[in-house]
């Protein structure tokens, strides 16, 4: 994703010798112009969507995560298309007043819905922590898809 992030085909990649994970992928190799080492060539994957949740949006689809942004970032800029979940939506003079606290502009995004406590079972700090006995929950429900059903129904009532 970090390729397609940056709108290229691929990323040259030197530390996967003497693994099995590049005959695996079937990664291709390239020379390095400057050195002349060969190195693998990660192919880019483009996401028709990602879904990240957010601490905050406006309604133009501007979005602010607190912390550390993890591959939400790489995601946004990689994916065709955004929807963006959020803990509170503000309006856009709330954006405007601190656009250096934007972290995914509103260009990368085609839908935004609240959702207040989205990112549950994980974290959403510091609105709140992982909930380590909504995880359990989960995994175990993730035995059979009638399982799965009856969880979601459960904290989705």
């Amino acid at each position: 994703m970090q390729a397609a992030s940056l709108g290229i085909p691929f990323l040259p990649i030197r530390g996967l010798r003497g693994t099995d994970v590049a005959r695996a992928g079937g990664f291709a190799t390239v020379r390095d112009p400057y050195s002349g080492e060969e190195v693998y060539a990660i192919p880019r994957i483009r996401p028709d969507w990602a879904v990240l949740h957010v601490h905050e949006a406006d309604e133009q689809g501007n979005a602010r995560i607190y912390g550390s942004p993890g591959y939400d970032l790489v995601m946004a800029e990689a994916a065709a298309r955004v929807i963006l979940t959020a803990e509170r939506i503000l309006p856009a003079e709330e954006f405007a007043a601190h656009p250096e606290l934007t972290k995914v502009p509103g260009i990368f995004v085609s839908a935004i819905v609240r959702l207040p406590g989205g990112a549950a079972p994980g974290a959403c700090m510091p609105d709140y922590d992982v909930d380590a006995g909504g995880i359990g929950s989960y995994l175990a429900s993730a035995e059979s898809e009638a399982d799965l059903r009856l969880y979601l129904e459960r904290v989705n009532p």
